[in-house]
């Protein structure tokens, strides 16, 4: 019985391969190029990508593929993928191991760039770099992500630090001076609760549904999610202690929707943009949001501000990721996706606010850089707020990812489990015992 049904599964796993490769946006091969934003046979240079339903809305994503057309020639299109977030890569790995061509697939964080290198779905770029003589490393320095097998899969497009966005007019409403300078989490959550007003529909923070969110505390203190013999260290103390202070901003203190509100009403990763939460904490490649005024009219300011630490002193640590662009390893157009993955490592930033993932920049390109987004956001947020919160904040900087064996593996098992604690289903105790457990048996299965 137990061997029928497993052919019974692979059967319709074959199928449903089948189907959705027959399905899926493929391309033919790209015919040469004569250099002028043709190819000889007369069709355009095009280079396909993957971009979520969301992203596909933002005038910004949408400018930013223009100028990269106007410079290059090459057209961009869009396979779109319905959803948001991590939820779109579901997809995207279904259709790579069916062989679907679309050339680009972006990256947003070192799990999936880990994850995407490892399990041979990206071309390498190293010859790529070596017949265009590009010095990756001298542009991209320690940001520059190599694999494991010492090769190139992604050139980053941003080096993201976390911040607190507020809004201005729920402080102004409630009477609150903006945020300014050194503060705590006690200083944060005392905040909070001045901006909540549940009879308005307003909260004073909001976070979301990521597993950064569940351990960020024990990152600031630079915890590692691994070991010295390589198992998981999440029976480190400050694990428990960051999930439960998180878990007690939403069922405790009532500052923001907890972590059951926020699955059950299905809010969203933009949800901020909507007017009702005072601040939000959230990583730089959020910042694009606020210059987007068509895809997100707002009658409202935002502000920004650096981070808070632990009170104790003892952790005083920013976070961030890299985020970066991949080539297919079945792309269709490879030579036009290089050009592209090159372009957008280069420029991402300009149209983003974020900040870049380049070295190679100057203090004085990153203060025109913030300036050229003031202008942005006709001033709201001032080159000096982003100086202040991003590069003369006096914070250390640490990976905000658990970054090691079974990475991506171990990221899911925090969500699933540490979910069963935020709904009041499992200990505190219990959760941390059955990460630790469940994420020992990932580490080894991936060794083996």
């Amino acid at each position: 019985m137990k061997k029928n049904t497993k052919l019974l599964l692979f059967t319709i796993l074959s199928v449903f391969i089948v189907f959705s490769a027959a399905c899926s946006n493929t391309t033919t091969d790209t015919p040469k190029d004569d250099g002028k934003g043709a190819n000889k046979d007369g069709s355009k240079k095009v280079v396909t990508i993957y971009d979520d339903a969301k992203r596909a809305e933002e005038k910004s994503v949408q400018k930013m593929y223009d100028d990269f057309t106007a410079e290059t020639g090459i057209e961009v299109q869009r396979n779109i993928v319905p959803g948001d977030g991590i939820e779109i890569y579901k997809k995207i790995d279904v259709d790579l191991i069916a062989g679907e061509k679309t050339d680009i697939i972006r990256l947003s964080n070192p799990i999936l760039i880990q994850k995407y290198a490892s399990n041979g779905w990206l071309a390498p770029l190293d010859d790529f770099m070596a017949k265009d003589n590009y010095d990756a490393k001298k542009v991209f320095g320690d940001y520059l992500p190599v694999s494991s097998d010492q090769k190139t899969y992604v050139l980053p497009y941003q080096a993201g630090k976390w911040a607190v966005f507020y809004n201005k007019k729920i402080f102004d409403d409630a009477g609150v001076p903006y945020p300014k300078g050194d503060w705590t989490w006690d200083q944060y959550i005392e905040t909070a609760k001045k901006l909540t007003n549940k009879e308005k529909g307003i909260y004073g923070s909001y976070m979301l549904d990521y597993d950064f969110y569940i351990y960020m505390l024990a990152r600031q203190y630079d915890v590692s999610g691994y070991k010295a013999d390589g198992t998981s260290n999440y029976d480190d103390p400050k694990f428990a202690e960051a999930l439960k202070f998180f878990g007690d901003l939403g069922n405790k203190h009532k500052i923001q929707p907890s972590w059951l509100e926020f699955s059950s009403k299905k809010l969203s990763w933009d949800g901020f943009m909507s007017g009702n939460y005072g601040m939000h904490f959230i990583g730089t490649w959020y910042s694009g949001l606020f210059s987007d005024k068509e895809t997100y009219p707002r009658d409202w300011n935002v502000g920004v501000t650096k981070i808070p630490v632990p009170a104790d002193g003892k952790a005083s640590n920013n976070f961030g990721v890299v985020a970066g662009h991949g080539i297919n390893k079945n792309a269709a157009h490879p030579e036009e996706a290089y050009i592209f993955v090159k372009w957008m490592a280069e420029n991402l930033y300009k149209y983003s606010g974020d900040l870049p993932a380049r070295v190679d920049l100057t203090d004085e390109d990153l203060i025109e850089h913030f300036r050229g987004f003031e202008e942005q956001v006709n001033g709201e947020i001032t080159a000096e707020d982003l100086n202040n919160a991003f590069i003369n904040d006096g914070l250390g900087f640490v990976d905000e990812k658990l970054l090691g064996p079974a990475a991506a593996e171990y990221s899911q098992i925090i969500l699933q489990e540490a979910e069963l604690y935020l709904v009041g289903q499992k200990s505190l105790k219990d959760t941390v015992k059955a990460i630790k457990e469940r994420a020992d048996k990932a580490i080894k299965e991936a060794g083996k």
